[in-house]
């Protein structure tokens, strides 16, 4: 953030000068620039603390907020009041417990004469900090704030705190091994934590613990439990199910593979609806074999879950294990259908949705690079009769300073264009004349693929 002040006032600073850098003397030109008063402010108060403390800015590790100093609005006014900057103060023990913390979040809250004055001190032991988040877990509107202190490597302690006009409260502190989400599981209009623990004992469950705000504080008001064999959780995401009730996918590892585990709440508390009782698994959500993950493929606003469908090759010499991904929505009892079926490509950055009644008994797809030397690779769709495979339709990735002109060869229609590539294909609707395409259909079915960013 501070980083942020630094290129906003630089940039500001550059206007200025440009607009009559003409006619000022020379020493003037390289003044250094200068951060708005309100800013230079909150960097004294700062430094001032620091000093004090004798701190050094600290790290945290991952999610969207890790920036050291974060410009944050509290209390959703739409005004951005409060500043949370995270240090490290080295060799501090706690005076009544004799312990040492080393780690502190500063809260400084801007004042009517917009100065900046400490509030609050938050402290907690650690190495770093994991990760910190802002969500309204009480339900009054404001947000409170979730810090996960990292005590060493897959140990961690999960704090989360509400500011009251003089006070900091603890509403929670738990040691957790995994990760965590927030999510409106019980459509309250504040947000749950929902922590992730793998057992490491060998004698017990993984398990998803839920905590809810009452009386004051977060309770631990109910567990479900996770699939076995879990070696780390990968991603935790929230979305709806296929019938509309909230529910969290957490994507876990495996010795095979991966599987998804979707949680959700029932009369009985927090519960795994895809979890198989007799293998421990969950079995009607596991993926292998792909770079695919759990995302709303079709725009339905449910999630998704990817399930790769192994291809036959048109023959056996011909190219790696390629994969149609059936993609599967899941309901509140754990029951799963297919939304959609995709090829997707993720060395050449693009997906292609298949028309109703494709299925690995009717197609089958290679790899063509043999051109990749002069920027051209290809993926070819054939369409199988009888034993024999029938090319109909390829789709290019083309990347060379020829591009353009290769582009325009004869039978390509471009699909889609950016900065770096150029995509169109090559259509032969006499292969397959029911195959339920035409050249426009092809590119609404084809996409690029978008980078997504994902937290642990």
């Amino acid at each position: 953030m501070k980083r942020r002040f630094l290129l906003a006032a630089l940039g500001a600073a550059l206007a200025l000068c440009l607009s009559g850098c003409m006619f000022e003397p020379v020493d003037k030109l390289y003044a250094l620039p200068v951060l708005p008063q309100e800013y230079r402010e909150l960097q004294n108060t700062i430094d001032a603390t620091m000093s004090e403390l004798g701190a050094e800015y600290a790290t945290i590790n991952y999610g969207s907020n890790t920036s050291t100093i974060q410009l944050l609005d509290m209390d959703g006014d739409g005004d951005q009041e409060t500043a949370a900057v995270f240090l490290r103060v080295t060799a501090v023990k706690d005076e009544k417990s004799g312990e040492e913390k080393p780690m502190r979040v500063c809260l400084f809250r801007q004042g009517e004469d917009l100065s900046y004055h400490q509030v609050y001190m938050l402290e907690g032991n650690g190495t770093s900090i994991n990760s910190v988040a802002y969500e309204d877990l009480t339900g009054d509107g404001s947000r409170e704030l979730i810090v996960s202190w990292q005590l060493s490597a897959g140990v961690h302690i999960l704090s989360a705190y509400n500011f009251a006009p003089s006070v900091a409260n603890e509403l929670m502190s738990t040691t957790y091994n995994e990760g965590y989400v927030t999510a409106d599981l019980d459509q309250d209009g504040s947000r749950e934590l929902i922590v992730f623990q793998q057992d490491i004992t060998g004698e017990g469950y993984n398990v998803a613990e839920y905590y809810d705000y009452q009386d004051g504080v977060m309770v631990l008001s109910s567990t479900g439990t996770l699939s076995d064999g879990l070696k780390d959780v990968v991603r935790a995401e929230t979305g709806l199910l296929s019938d509309g009730r909230p529910g969290v996918y957490v994507t876990l590892s495996l010795e095979n593979g991966y599987v998804t585990d979707v949680l959700t709440l029932d009369r009985t508390g927090l519960v795994n609806v895809t979890r198989d009782a007799e293998s421990g698994v969950s079995l009607a959500a596991a993926w292998t074999n792909t770079d695919a993950s759990t995302t709303d493929i079709n725009g339905d606003g449910v999630l998704e879950i990817p399930r790769p469908q192994l291809l036959t090759p048109p023959d056996e010499e011909n190219g790696s294990a390629q994969y149609l991904i059936y993609w599967q929505q899941v309901d509140s009892g754990g029951r799963s259908a297919t939304s959609d079926i995709t090829y997707h490509s993720y060395t050449d950055g693009w997906y292609f949705t298949l028309p109703v009644g494709w299925d690995i008994n009717n197609v089958t797809v290679t790899r063509d690079d043999s051109l990749s030397g002069r920027g051209e690779r290809a993926v070819v769709f054939y369409h199988w009769s009888g034993q024999k495979a029938d090319k109909f339709l390829t789709i290019y990735r083309l990347t060379g300073s020829n591009r353009v002109s290769r582009s325009k060869m004869t039978g390509r229609t471009v699909l889609y264009s950016d900065s770096n590539a150029i995509y169109c294909a090559s259509f032969d609707a006499k292969v397959w004349r029911d195959c339920g395409l035409d050249l426009e259909g092809i590119g609404q079915r084809f996409k690029p693929i978008t980078a997504a960013w994902s937290s642990r």
